[in-house]
């Protein structure tokens, strides 16, 4: 017999494990963890349920904690399943908001995502203090860049090239 239950490598959720009607062979059944048991700050929950959001997917309880351990993860998931909030909020959290120096870049490989994945960030950190987000690519002023740049955001989302003309 297999265990009522088993922990997830996140902590806290329950699996259990329960027969499946077709041949007595146990399956795993699986709850979504609530984003509050993931360790993330009530600013940032704030913004996730602003957002419209509750219960994290597979990426992101898979990598939330991960990242907040400050370990190193190459994730893959399908579009659609988080991939930005699954480096987002940890990326959030773990930024100094009285820090004057860039802490976190997201390199994109088009403007289009660069703004998509910058909009996302921002909406996360709308009830958190004193973080600022600059996206940076091509087809903008670069000395609006520049200018937004001496303001020293501590999270820089921009495309390649774009930030390779602001080295």
């Amino acid at each position: 017999d297999f265990p009522a239950q088993v922990k997830s490598a996140a902590g806290g959720d329950e699996r259990r494990l329960q027969k499946n009607r077709y041949g007595g062979k146990y399956e795993r059944y699986i709850y979504h963890m609530n984003f509050e048991n993931l360790n993330i700050s009530p600013d940032i929950l704030r913004g996730l349920t602003e957002m419209g959001f509750s219960e994290a997917t597979p990426i992101q309880e898979q990598s939330i904690p991960e990242v907040l351990q400050g370990k190193d993860l190459i994730g893959q998931a399908q579009t659609g399943t988080g991939k930005t909030c699954a480096y987002g909020i940890p990326a959030v959290q773990m930024t100094d908001a009285k820090a004057t120096a860039p802490q976190v870049l997201v390199l994109c490989p088009t403007r289009e995502l660069a703004s998509q994945v910058a909009d996302e960030i921002r909406r996360l950190t709308k009830y958190v203090q004193g973080i600022r987000i600059l996206a940076i690519y091509g087809g903008q002023n670069i000395e609006n860049q520049i200018t937004a740049l001496k303001k020293k955001p501590q999270i820089i989302i921009g495309t390649p090239g774009r930030v390779m003309d602001h080295m």
